[in-house]
């Protein structure tokens, strides 16, 4: 028998869970079953249950995947954002987290994650590390705009990190449940908040 590509192991990967999430957008977790993700993916029991053992591994999985895009993507900002200051940092993690909702529904998917994880303890783990990463790369930025004096320097910058990381939820939320007209504006407007 011919050994599969690591290639071919990750594209099957990602056509389970491109058809889970359509599946969990359309019906939500609890009322999508695996037999509805396998008739999404075109694919047999076999060869989901060999990349994910159960449903709540997959909605993990999914998770991760959308955790992960926003970590990348606030690290590149951030890496290119010292110079250009903290708001338009945080104008891009926007602006990025608003196209992946129009291409993938980023912000509904987050909202069903936030409330599974109130069960879920392998979810909240997930959700609590990308927090801290979150706010890990938050705080760097946070201290080097202290440093220029553009934000306060008698807050601590974990605490104004905190702040940060919690615009991104209350802009997903309205994403999600209102639409994109409810946060047109907003990414102008933080970066217009925390100039450089």
């Amino acid at each position: 028998m011919p050994k599969v590509s690591e290639a071919y192991k990750e594209n099957r990967r990602t056509q389970i869970l491109d058809a889970a999430q359509r599946c969990f957008v359309r019906d939500g977790f609890h009322r999508t079953s695996m037999q509805d993700i396998l008739t999404e993916a075109g694919l047999s029991a076999g060869a989901v249950y060999r990349y994910f053992p159960s449903k709540d591994d997959i909605i993990v999985a999914i998770a991760t995947r959308n955790l992960d895009h926003i970590v990348a993507v606030l690290r590149d900002a951030a890496d290119n954002g010292d110079s250009r200051g903290l708001g338009a940092t945080m104008a891009d993690l926007l602006t990025a987290a608003q196209g992946e909702q129009d291409e993938h529904q980023l912000a509904t998917v987050a909202l069903m994650v936030w409330s599974e994880a109130l069960r879920n303890p392998a979810l909240a783990d997930r959700l609590a590390a990308t927090d801290t990463e979150l706010r890990g790369v938050l705080a760097r930025l946070v201290a080097e705009q202290q440093k220029r004096g553009t934000l306060p320097a008698d807050v601590p910058a974990e605490t104004l990190s905190g702040v940060f990381v919690a615009i991104l939820p209350g802009f997903l939320l309205q994403l999600a449940l209102s639409g994109p007209r409810a946060v047109d504006g907003l990414p102008s407007a933080v970066k217009g908040l925390w100039p450089a």
